[in-house]
């Protein structure tokens, strides 16, 4: 029968956790403490970080099109039904 100890990852991080010392273990809290509180602060996205991404390579758009429907690569079959 399954528990939820069993289901969760809690168990095998305690067998590795355990082991540090006491000091080690309140700077483990203080890491995750603070990335819980990074994780849950707005970050804003400007359209700046995304300047100059795609560049002018120099060819046109129908070049552009050509060239990336040749180096598609499709994982599956497609069956027609």
């Amino acid at each position: 029968m399954n528990t939820i100890s069993n289901l969760t990852p809690q168990p095998a991080y305690w067998d590795v956790l355990k082991n540090l010392n006491d000091n080690e273990k309140m700077d483990l809290i203080i890491y995750l403490t603070q990335s819980l509180k990074q994780s849950n602060q707005e970050r804003k996205i400007s359209a700046k970080e995304f300047y100059g991404i795609w560049g002018d390579d120099g060819i046109s758009d129908e070049e552009f099109i050509k060239e990336l429907k040749a180096e598609r690569a499709f994982r599956q079959d497609i069956i027609e039904v």
